[in-house]
Parts: C-alpha cells; sequence; structure tokens
C-alpha cells in the first residue's frame, strides 16, 4: 500500500472514529476525500455535490418568499411546487459556483499559511458563506415581504435560519473533504453532527409548507349578497402625479388656483401623507380601493408568471432578472403589464356602480382592458393606444368613436404648447395626453351626471424623468398643469352647482420624492382640518360619503372631518372577479408603459 493510502487509510478511521462517516449524509460528501483521482476533478464532482443540495434548500426558501409576497399562498398555495422547480436549476448552478470560488480561496490558504485545525477553517469559510447569504436576502427580499403581517415575517424567519443551518452544515462539509484530500490530516473533533443537519433540512422544508397547507381551507371574508345604500351624495376624485406640496402652496399664495383656494376658504381640509414605497400602481390602486399591498394585487407594473404557477408574480425582487432574461425567452415564462385582471378588489367607482347607477373613470391605474360599466371607462394610457387601434381601450365599447373624437380634437390643437424645446419634447408623452384626459373628464362629467368620478394625470410626473429644459422651464410647466386640474376643479364645481358632493384632490410628488398632499371638499363638513392621512383612507371616505357599508378591509375615513354613519359594517366587499374574455392586447399596452417612461 502506498503512503498516500495508507494516510488517507488514518484519515477515513480518524473520521469514523469522531462520527463523520457513521451515516450516509456525511459519507455522501466526505467520500471524495479518499478517491485516489485528480484534484480538480475531485472539486468539481464536489462542487455540483454541495451546489444539488444548498440548491434544493435556496429554491425552497426563494420559493416561500416569493409566494408570500405575491399572495400566492393564501390563493394558490400548490404553486409553491412549480416555483420550487423553477428556481432548482439556477439556485444549483449559483451555489455551485459559490462553493466553487471558496475552494479556491481554501486552496490558497492551504498553500500559504499552515492551518493546524482544518475542521476550524472550513467551519469558518462556511460561516462567512452563511452570514453573506443572510445578509443578500434580508437586503435584496426585503421588499418581497414588505407590507406582510408580523406572523408571516416571524415564519419567514423560522424557515430561513434553519434552512442557513443547514447551508452551512453541508458547505462546511464539502471544504473538510476538499482540506483533508489536500493535507492528508484529520479534524481534532466534530462540531455540526448529522442529527442536528437533519433536524434542520427538515424543519427548513416543513415551515414554509405550513401555511400552504393551512391557507388550502383558508377563505376570503364573504361579501354579503346586497350592498344596503343610504342616498349618500356623488364623489369626485382628481389624482396629480408628479407635483411638490410646496409647489401647490406657492401657487396658492399668488393666487393662481383660484377653485382651490375657493374650497379651502368655504372649509375644506388640507392633509399630507407620507409617500409609500413603490410603484405608481401600487399607489394609485391604494388610492382607489383603500386596500395597501399585496392585498389589492397590483404591486408593480408587470408581472411574470412561470409555467405551472396559478398566480402572477408581481414582485420578484432580484429574480426578475432570471424571470426576464431565462425563463421568458425560453417560454418557460410569460411576461404580462400591469391589467385590470390583475387587481383584486374593487375601486370606489366600481362599488358605486352597483344598482346602474352612472360612473366615470378617466385613465387610472388598473383599467385596462377598460370593464363594462355604467357609464364611461378611458382605461390608463389611452391616448397612445387609441392611436394605434388597440381593442378594450374604451367601456362601452359603443362610445369608442366618440372618445377617438375627443382625443383628435386635443392633439390637433396644439396652441397650448408652448414653443419651447423642453415642451416639446414631451409633448406626445405627457402633455397632450393629459390634456386629452382632462377633456374627456370635462365632458363625460356634463354628459353622465356620475354618482363616482376619478380622473389620473402624469404629465408633470412623466415630464420630470429626464427634464433637460432647466429648472425655470420646468417651473412654468408645473405652474400650467396644476392650473389646468385647478380650472378641472372649477368645472366640476360650477356643474354640482351647489349639490351635495365630496371633491377630494390628491396631489403626489411622484418620483421626485417627497411628502404627498390631499385635498378634501365636503361642503364645510372638514371645517379646515389639517394633519396627517394615510393614502387608504381617500377610498374609505369615497365611499362613506356614498353611503355604502363600512367595510372591515378598509380604515376609517379621513379624521377631521365629519362623515355621515355607515348603512352597515360587512367584513368585505368581495373579491373582485372581472371578465376573464374581455378583449386585451399585453403587448401594446406594455410598448404603451414603455413609451410613458414606466418600464
Amino acid at each position: 500500500m502506498s503512503r498516500g493510502s495508507r494516510d488517507l487509510e488514518q484519515v477515513r478511521s480518524e473520521l469514523r472514529r469522531l462520527g463523520y462517516l457513521s451515516d450516509r449524509f456525511d459519507r455522501f460528501l466526505l467520500q471524495d476525500a479518499f478517491r485516489p483521482q485528480r484534484s480538480w476533478l475531485g472539486i468539481i464532482e464536489l462542487a455540483l455535490r454541495v451546489g444539488a443540495l444548498v440548491g434544493c434548500l435556496v429554491a425552497l426558501v426563494a420559493a416561500f418568499a416569493l409566494a408570500t409576497a405575491n399572495g400566492n399562498l393564501e390563493r394558490t398555495p400548490l404553486d409553491l411546487v412549480p416555483l420550487f422547480l423553477h428556481l432548482l436549476v439556477p439556485a444549483t448552478l449559483l451555489s455551485g459556483l459559490a462553493f466553487l470560488a471558496l475552494c479556491a480561496v481554501l486552496v490558497v490558504v492551504l498553500r500559504i499559511y499552515p492551518v493546524r485545525r482544518i475542521e476550524t477553517l472550513s467551519l469558518t469559510a462556511a460561516l462567512l458563506l452563511g452570514a453573506g447569504v443572510l445578509g443578500v436576502f434580508l437586503w435584496r427580499m426585503r421588499d418581497l415581504l414588505a407590507g406582510r403581517p408580523t406572523w408571516w415575517i416571524v415564519l419567514a424567519a423560522l424557515a430561513l435560519l434553519p434552512a442557513l443551518y443547514a447551508v452551512i452544515k453541508l458547505v462546511s462539509d464539502g471544504l473538510l473533504a476538499l482540506a483533508i484530500r489536500l493535507t492528508h490530516r484529520t479534524p481534532s473533533g466534530r462540531f455540526l453532527s448529522r442529527r442536528r443537519a437533519t433536524v434542520a433540512v427538515l424543519v427548513a422544508a416543513f415551515v414554509p409548507v405550513l401555511p400552504a397547507l393551512m391557507a388550502v381551507n383558508q377563505r376570503p371574508p364573504e361579501a354579503p349578497p346586497a350592498l344596503p345604500a343610504s342616498p349618500g351624495e356623488r364623489v369626485v376624485l382628481i389624482g396629480i402625479d408628479g407635483a411638490l406640496g410646496e409647489e401647490v402652496d406657492y401657487l396658492l399664495s399668488r393666487g393662481e388656483l383660484p377653485a382651490v383656494a375657493a374650497l379651502r376658504r368655504a372649509g375644506a381640509g388640507w392633509f399630507d401623507y407620507q409617500r409609500p414605497d413603490g410603484p405608481p400602481a401600487d399607489f394609485w390602486t391604494r388610492i382607489a380601493t383603500g386596500v395597501s399591498s399585496p392585498s389589492h394585487g397590483v404591486t408593480a407594473l408587470d408581472s411574470f408568471r412561470p409555467l405551472g404557477v396559478a398566480t402572477p408574480l408581481s414582485q420578484s425582487g432580484p429574480l426578475r432578472r432570471f424571470w426576464q432574461g431565462v425563463e421568458v425567452p425560453l417560454g418557460l415564462a410569460e411576461y404580462a403589464p400591469v391589467l385590470s385582471n390583475r387587481r383584486r378588489v374593487f375601486s370606489f367607482w366600481e362599488l358605486a356602480s352597483r344598482g346602474g347607477a352612472p360612473v366615470l373613470a378617466i385613465n387610472w391605474w388598473t383599467t385596462f382592458p377598460a370593464e363594462e360599466l355604467p357609464g364611461l371607462v378611458v382605461s390608463h394610457g389611452a391616448y397612445q393606444m387609441l392611436a394605434e387601434g388597440v381593442a378594450g381601450v374604451v367601456a362601452p365599447a359603443s362610445r369608442r368613436s366618440e372618445v377617438e373624437a375627443w382625443r383628435g380634437e386635443s392633439a390637433d390643437d396644439q396652441t397650448l404648447v408652448p414653443e419651447v424645446p423642453a415642451f416639446q419634447a414631451v409633448a406626445d408623452r405627457a402633455l397632450l395626453p393629459d390634456r386629452f384626459y382632462r377633456s374627456a373628464f370635462r365632458q363625460g362629467f356634463t354628459q353622465l351626471q356620475p354618482r363616482a368620478a376619478a380622473v389620473y394625470l402624469s404629465a408633470l410626473d412623466l415630464a420630470a424623468d429626464g427634464w433637460s429644459g432647466g429648472a425655470v422651464a420646468f417651473a412654468d410647466l408645473v405652474r400650467d398643469e396644476l392650473a389646468a386640474a385647478d380650472r378641472l376643479i372649477g368645472t366640476v364645481m360650477a356643474e354640482l352647482d351647489g349639490e351635495p358632493a365630496t371633491v377630494v384632490w390628491v396631489v403626489d410628488p411622484g418620483r421626485r420624492g417627497g411628502a404627498g398632499r390631499v385635498l378634501v371638499a365636503r361642503s364645510g363638513a372638514c371645517r379646515g382640518a389639517r394633519g396627517e392621512v394615510a393614502p387608504e383612507a381617500v377610498a374609505a371616505s369615497l365611499l362613506r360619503a356614498l353611503g355604502l357599508p363600512q367595510s372591515g378591509e378598509l380604515p376609517a375615513p379621513v379624521a377631521g372631518c365629519s362623515w355621515p354613519l355607515p348603512s352597515l359594517e360587512v367584513a368585505s366587499f368581495g373579491p373582485r372577479q372581472p371578465d376573464p374574455t374581455g378583449a386585451t392586447d399585453d403587448e401594446e399596452y406594455l410598448e404603451s408603459l414603455r413609451a410613458l417612461g414606466y418600464l
């Protein structure tokens, strides 16, 4: 027997005495230390073994995080299985490559420094890897778990910690096998036992599945068979994206917003709010529904649906590049924009339309494809898609020609767009679309006399993206757009002509950052109140003004204003189930979002 073989036999005996080779789990990794093969072949085979085991754990934890963040556990808990399978291969490859990098570091250390305890070296390297994995996971996945209840975060931590323990055990054993092969030395003792590692693996596999099994029998609160309502009053919501509260204050002080100033003098409330993180689709859906993400289902501008997964993933965190760059080109995942059928809860105008009352919704997020309601719905991004002849932009479809005529009038008359290069650069993308939406809202409001109306205006937010015309020119643009919104508010108040109504104006900073403002005008009921308000309270206030019941899923209306008592208190308004046969053109809508600068 050669000297090398005798050394390895002695190492094997010592490992067996210490308990390292007392079970198949350890032998699966440590047997590579005793094979008479070239070092680089042994390292590759060892990396494949470690990568496969660690990849399974990483894929399981990542699938659990995705399912938690996107509501799959509540809606379609069996999505955990296909998500795990989709993530298994990339997780295995990345784990194997990370282990190879650690092996390279270990080889260098053993060549230049005489390590006495090889088990300490391998464990230290594994702990450093585990700490790095934990840090990256918490940093990159923080958005995925944002907004979840505390018990969900606790479950995620319980799933992560034992899985991390198992990863450290696997990597430590793998590095120990390499160190034994390179040094022909034995460890002095044993730190991680088979029993501990087995328990960690079982717990890591069981904890993510437990809430899924519990969610199978869970049902959302049932909606009442009818929504009894008191007479209530008409409501109007106007949203401005991309304006700062300080700019509104300045223009008010100069008397350039007369309609808003008149409402303030009449006792309208003036509230601030802190802009929550997230894309505009998420925020403005909160405003319209009163439900925060991820409960409302709109947490991103687009989504991915891997093959076999029922509920699309709107939040993917660092895995977004994997879905978009690998799975979609290979046909293993579908890529879709944020559509109206992604929203799982009702907007206030949808609830107001029950019973046949006309409603009006112009350019609001998650309204494409437009759903058939009494009144008129012009979907988000309609200005661009009407020019392309996209179906599903206007509902009812019988009014499409009329809406197209309104668009033509606003597009042909460019006298209101200053002959300034900076303004011309954003005319087709921001200024002309908002002019069209204001015109459609004005004419629809006059024709329909809707019970509930909403319009979203995003010119300032879109123009702020890459603006190159200087601060003075942008200040002029802000003044023009806010003045146009003020005239729209004046038109609404003139049409109401003293009729009891609630008018809400939301001024959001958008991508410019900062706090937002909310004006609540309700026949002096707010008595000039000021203070902080939650964005979700806007829809709750509008629904209360409409005379609809108070849902347990919604917060209380805006504090500081007097509101009628609810006609009824219900657990929920029920899940929203839009018509799945509605005409859609996902690619055209994606192109519209790209043209607007959102993607």
